[in-house]
């Protein structure tokens, strides 16, 4: 048998095997388990069964030779024992398809595994007036988030800073109010930290980004971790 474990070639030829009925035993007990467990295999079983399913009109129907049921009672114990037999397996096959049913059905409906979010620094900027600015920062995607807003800027563009406990301001960039992501450095991104300063002074953005600000902040906040 091939190992379900191997490479695709493997699994499909595995799956060809299962729908044609060549797997015995542990091997085919093996299969089927795989096929509750990965939908993926278990529609390649399926495919390989529709493909296959034609060649049972080329096979001309034979009927058993006469002496054939006469043999089968015999050791069977006659006619009533095959009918009780062939009852005990309907109902046994009955009950291991719903067995499998409701376990199929469990593992379709059960929810996938589901990452707990990772955590987000978000800060609430206000300045002047009622000026304000909300930032979020996606540390799974390394991408910083500005509510859309303006910023009366004139000639000089908005430039965030972030300032950790040593009180030296690092700057993120030149960033768009737009609601437009920013990436981030990943060594900046390390400094957005619970009870961080992040501010926002207006520079130029052609010598952007620079070791310090040029002008005082018009809009600060501090940033909290959710």
């Amino acid at each position: 048998m091939a190992d379900p474990s191997g490479s695709p070639p493997d699994r499909e030829a595995l799956a060809a095997e299962l729908a044609l009925g060549l797997l015995e035993g542990a091997d085919r007990a093996e299969a089927l388990r795989l096929c509750l467990s990965d939908p993926a295999f278990a529609a390649e079983v399926e495919a390989w069964g529709l493909r296959l399913s034609p060649l049972l009109g080329t096979i001309a129907a034979v009927d058993p030779p006469a002496h054939l049921w006469t043999a089968v009672a015999a050791r069977t114990g006659g006619h009533d024992a095959v009918v009780r037999s062939l009852r005990r397996w309907r109902g046994g096959a009955m009950v291991s398809g719903a067995i499998a049913a409701c376990l199929a059905l469990f593992i379709a409906m059960r929810p996938a595994d589901v990452q707990p979010p990772a955590p987000i620094a978000i800060s609430q900027l206000s300045g002047a007036g009622a000026a304000t600015l909300a930032i979020a920062y996606d540390s799974r995607q390394g991408l910083l988030r500005l509510s859309p807003g303006s910023i009366e800027s004139g000639a000089r563009s908005p430039e965030l800073w972030v300032i950790p406990d040593d009180g030296v301001p690092r700057s993120l960039g030149i960033v768009r109010t737009d609601g437009r992501a920013v990436a981030v450095d990943a060594a900046l991104a390390k400094l957005l930290r619970s009870g961080a300063t992040l501010a926002i002074t207006l520079e130029d953005a052609a010598s952007a980004p620079h070791k310090a600000p040029s002008s005082p902040p018009i809009l600060t906040g501090k940033i909290m971790i959710i």
